[in-house]
């Protein structure tokens, strides 16, 4: 097994943000390989900023930003801002995010893959040091800031063409709700990006991120995850993926139960497969033999993504890191 790292959902309530620096430094004392959160209603690269401030070694990153919030300068700028206090520790985890997310924002999430490709193309030339704006400073005999090195961006995109493009431009991966059966198109689609752009699909990291409730309770684990599966399947793009997997039943049944915002039936309409498929669940073993799993379906590495435990957010992270800690 990979080492794998943390993806960690991020929120404003109070304490909430020294809680999440308890658990990178918990993450970085057991040796996780990145520590990585959300942008639900926060800032963050301001969290990862914060993060890499309060830890020595462990790469740092978001899972995901999204591109609609952000001129490609500020984040690329920010970005290296972070690098500049951690050299080498940046993680960028780049997306589109969602139509409903987005629109309660009143953005319209107009051309979406173009969007993210001329994002990652701007992000690009900019560390390089070719951005237009950078060089007329320079020119000026104004310093312009360059990063310590290659920081990585990694991108979340699902869709066929999203990960072809992830395969064209980006450093890596970022993967969210597949079964090991359906990863299959994230390698073929990254390995056709890569190949028409002339570069090999082995320089594409696939990071991929995996709903995790670690409970010996079997009832408890598959209650908790259906829960969190029906949740992501109210968002088309997941709601698709779901279907493209052989969840077509599922998918329309999540779909139906959100129209009557019914969470129940939401969570009802999620089989027993479909869960044990999609997330690992129930004994720490059972847990650790599921990264494998993903492993051999063509993950590089697993981003362990915990999820509530009956409600109980706090039980289900101490749960994953004392699973993957030992």
């Amino acid at each position: 097994m990979q080492t794998p790292g943390l993806l960690l959902m991020s929120n404003m309530a109070p304490g909430n943000i020294d809680t999440l620096t308890d658990y990178a430094k918990q993450a970085e004392a057991i040796g996780l390989r990145n520590f990585l959160v959300t942008e639900s209603m926060t800032d963050s690269l301001a969290l990862a900023q914060h993060f890499v401030s309060h830890t020595d070694r462990i790469q740092v990153g978001t899972g995901i930003t999204n591109l609609y919030l952000r001129h490609p300068l500020l984040a690329a700028l920010h970005v290296m801002t972070i690098d500049q206090l951690a050299p080498g520790r940046m993680l960028l985890g780049l997306g589109t995010s969602h139509v409903p997310v987005n629109a309660a924002f009143g953005i319209s999430m107009d051309k979406p893959l173009t969007a993210l490709r001329e994002y990652i193309t701007s992000l690009s030339r900019i560390f390089r040091g070719e951005d237009e704006a950078l060089a007329a400073m320079a020119s000026r005999g104004i310093p312009v800031p360059r990063p310590s090195g290659k920081i990585p961006i990694y991108v979340a995109g699902i869709s066929p063409r999203s990960i072809g493009v992830t395969g064209e431009l980006a450093d890596g991966s970022l993967p969210l709700n597949y079964a090991p059966h359906g990863l299959q198109e994230v390698v073929d689609g990254i390995g056709r990006g890569a190949e028409q752009a002339g570069r090999s699909a082995a320089d594409v990291q696939i990071a991929l991120i995996m709903h995790c409730c670690v409970c010996d309770d079997q009832a408890v684990a598959l209650r908790s995850v259906k829960q969190t599966l029906s949740f992501y399947g109210r968002m088309p793009y997941y709601n698709r993926l779901f279907v493209r997997q052989g969840y077509e039943t599922e998918a329309a049944g999540i779909a139906a139960a959100w129209e009557q915002n019914d969470p129940s039936a939401a969570a009802a309409a999620v089989s027993d497969d479909m869960a044990t498929q999609v997330a690992a669940l129930g004994s720490a073993q059972a847990c650790r033999d599921k990264v494998e799993e993903f492993e051999r379906g063509g993950a590089s590495y697993v981003v362990l993504y915990p999820t509530a435990i009956d409600g109980d957010y706090e039980a289900g992270i101490r749960a994953v890191l004392d699973a993957f800690g030992s």
